[in-house]
Formats: C-alpha cells, sequence, structure tokens
C-alpha cells in the first residue's frame, strides 16, 4: 500500500526490483521492472494482471557508497525499541588524501516525522569505521506499523558542514521493502532477540 494523492498520480512511476537471495541472506539484484501509473485506469476498481520484462540493474554497483552492521531488538512488555550500531566497511570516500571522520546518526520516524534523533560517537580517519553503540526509544505496540528508523552514515569535518554518505531506512511496509522490511518483520516475529543484519547504504 502506498499513499499517494490524486494530483500526483500520473507523475508517479512503480518500480518492482527482484532479488536473488542466497543462504548467508546476501542480496543480489536480478533486474527490474517498471510501471508508470499515468497508464493506469483508476475508474475501474478490477484487480489488474500484467507482465513486464525484466531489465538489468546496471548502476547498482557504480553506486556502492558501503554497508553497515546493524541490530534490531523490540520488548513489546517495555515498549522499547534497541538499535545497535556495531561497523562499517567500505565507506564512500569523498576526493582528497585524507581519509575522513564518521559517525552514524539514527533517527525515529512515525509517519513523516522526526521523533527522536541520537548519534554515535565520531571515528576518526577509517572507512571501515567500527561504532559498537546501541540506542533505546520508546515506541508503543501500536505504533509499530506507522514508525520507522532512519539510519544515515555521516562524515564528519572540521569546519564544514557534515553531510550524509548514505542511508538505510528499517521499518514497516509503509516505508521499507526488500532485507531492510525483512529485518524489521524478523525483529517484530522474535520478541527480546538480537537480530543482526548487512545493510547496504543507498
Amino acid at each position: 500500500m502506498f499513499q499517494v494523492s490524486n494530483k500526483a498520480i500520473d507523475e508517479r512511476v512503480l518500480r518492482l526490483t527482484v532479488y536473488d537471495v542466497d543462504r548467508h541472506r546476501r542480496h543480489q539484484v536480478i533486474g527490474h521492472a517498471l510501471y508508470s501509473l499515468r497508464e493506469h485506469n483508476y475508474d475501474s476498481n478490477e484487480r489488474v494482471v500484467m507482465w513486464r520484462d525484466l531489465e538489468r540493474e546496471i548502476s547498482e554497483k557504480s553506486n556502492d557508497k558501503g554497508e553497515v552492521n546493524i541490530s534490531l531488538q523490540y520488548n513489546n512488555h517495555l515498549e522499547r525499541l534497541t538499535i545497535g550500531i556495531f561497523e562499517g566497511k567500505n565507506f564512500l570516500k569523498s576526493e582528497g588524501t585524507t581519509l575522513p571522520d564518521y559517525y552514524m546518526k539514527v533517527c525515529l520516524m512515525h509517519q513523516s516525522k522526526a521523533i527522536k534523533t541520537k548519534k554515535t560517537e565520531i571515528i576518526k580517519r577509517s572507512q571501515n569505521p567500527s561504532f559498537n553503540e546501541s540506542f533505546t526509544f520508546k515506541l508503543p505496540v501500536a505504533s509499530l506499523d506507522m514508525s520507522s528508523v532512519s539510519i544515515s552514515a555521516m562524515q564528519h569535518g572540521s569546519g564544514v558542514r557534515d553531510k550524509p554518505v548514505g542511508r538505510i531506512v528499517l521499518g514497516s511496509f509503509m516505508f521499507a521493502r526488500g532485507k531492510e522490511l525483512e529485518h524489521w518483520n524478523e525483529m517484530i516475529a522474535n520478541q527480546k532477540e538480537q537480530i543482526s543484519s548487512w545493510h547496504t547504504l543507498t
């Protein structure tokens, strides 16, 4: 389900990406299909079945910004969400000779509103920073489906504004897809267990 206004519907395109998932839970993109919503007849409420050829994904590897190892844990009795930020690898480095400093920014979102933001310590001069920090947020059970967590890798520089390298959005089907949605659902299905997974920055 997606919320789209009548005014914007003709400008939207539905993109469906197909992944191959191996036994180590690594996701490899097979291809994608696009469907312009302008083509759809909204006067009819009938279910439409269509076929589309998959197009090869060519930008996935060239846009690699790095990965982050993240854990999720939810305690429904305490209504507490715990996010663990363990380590990053192969972070995208800006042009220049010196390695940058990085930190992670974790933001709990309810619908499109930021509820609370927390940050890790700054890790100096490493493209593979080790953070090993966890953050807890109060999150009622009734809000699980309408909430998400935005995790951003930030490049820190002295005298210049910090800039995002990439981000990951973990949450319900309203906000996340693919591996990020699977991780969220696994957390909910395994109450009080710490569920860890690597995610690619986008």
